[in-house]
């Protein structure tokens, strides 16, 4: 493809998905709320995908890593957000999936008795975008509960407006992902789902496709980046971004200066150690993302968008995004000992980043 009709292609599907992104937010308005900063305590996790525990199940591995998370963040006092494709409901039917993961839905319920929950609908279990869907199959689990497109949270603190963190599944305006689900899930559900119980392999794009991935970030991001006092905390690529960046261009970043470092005193070991550690730790990065190169680095500059990760990664790990004593931080579980707590990988304050947010666009 000539590069002048990529750029016109990549330029149609941007405007595609802020005309959809736009809406939502227009719509998350109407239930708008405030959170001070030093008072707030949320944890956001994204595509579970849960299953039947079949070969096709993408959870099954991660269930360990979620269930602790989930009974770390009750008593830590918590609000729990699932931003989207909680069940794999192109592959799967509501109840069998309940029945399947009984406990899990039984924790994620404690959330909702305590008054700490919230839910939005992904493209996978977009069933949950009916009201009659909601009340016949989730009302039994979660009483009362009304499951959202998306959330917008208006940040102050001692009272003073930071700005909006506005969470969405992040599948708004991807045609086989939003307009088009139901037709999509039919081959998905009679046929994909067939082969993968046989084979073990994974659909759940864009994840397992770098270009689809690459494309539906930056198109969130530039969003984002036209959205002055906003910043987006998505899910549905399954890529963990932080500040707009994955992991592996920060400890690229450090690699390099390391690496520069250790130019300038060829004699110091600890240098040249911190070089190997840095080497060590993007290489495991970059396997996490499922990257092959550095060039694969999204070019993504301001620090507006946010992503979970998810909760299938194929190793047991699960990702997401904390926000808890005026900072927001990337978290996984399990810590890097394999223990259930949650390992930090990225954090920052977030008044910082509502300022940084703001000197950027101007």
């Amino acid at each position: 493809m000539p590069p002048a009709d990529g750029k016109r292609k990549a330029e149609a599907y941007g405007r595609q998905v802020a005309r959809a992104l736009d809406a939502a937010y227009e719509r998350a308005g109407r239930s708008e709320r405030t959170v001070e900063l030093a008072e707030a305590r949320i944890v956001v996790f994204s595509d579970q995908h849960k299953g039947v525990r079949d070969g096709a199940d993408d959870f099954r591995r991660c269930e360990a890593a979620y269930d602790a998370a989930l009974g770390y963040y009750l008593e830590a006092g918590h609000t729990l957000v699932v931003l989207g494709d909680a069940e794999e409901l192109w592959e799967a039917p509501p109840r069998a999936v309940f029945q399947a993961y009984r406990h899990t839905l039984e924790l994620e319920a404690e959330f909702h008795r305590a008054g700490r929950y919230r839910r939005v609908w992904g493209n996978h279990d977009d069933l949950w975008g009916s009201e009659l869907a909601v009340r016949t199959l989730l009302d039994p689990v979660f009483p009362g509960i009304r499951v959202e497109e998306a959330i917008r949270l208006r940040v102050t603190d001692g009272g003073r407006e930071l700005g909006t963190l506005f969470l969405a599944h992040g599948h708004q305006g991807v045609r086989w992902s939003d307009r088009w689900s139901r037709v999509a899930r039919i081959p998905v559900r009679y046929v994909w789902t067939a082969v993968q119980r046989v084979t073990g392999r994974s659909l759940n794009t864009p994840a397992r496709d770098f270009r689809l991935r690459k494309r539906q970030d930056v198109a969130l991001y530039s969003w984002a980046e036209g959205r002055p006092g906003t910043v987006l905390v998505a899910g549905h690529t399954h890529a963990p971004i932080f500040r707009s960046r994955p992991r592996s261009a920060r400890v690229q970043a450090e690699l390099e200066a390391a690496r520069a470092a250790a130019a300038r005193s060829a004699d110091d070991a600890e240098a040249a150690e911190r070089v190997r550690r840095l080497r060590a730790e993007l290489e495991w990065v970059r396997a996490e993302e499922n990257q092959a190169s550095a060039e694969r680095v999204v070019p993504m500059a301001g620090p507006y968008y946010f992503n979970t990760g998810c909760c299938c990664f194929v190793d047991g790990h699960i990702t997401g995004i904390e926000i808890a004593g005026g900072e927001i931080r990337l978290v996984r579980w399990p810590d890097a000992a394999g223990s259930p707590a949650p390992a930090v990988l990225e954090r920052a304050d977030l008044r910082e980043v509502f300022a940084a947010c703001a000197e950027h666009r101007a």
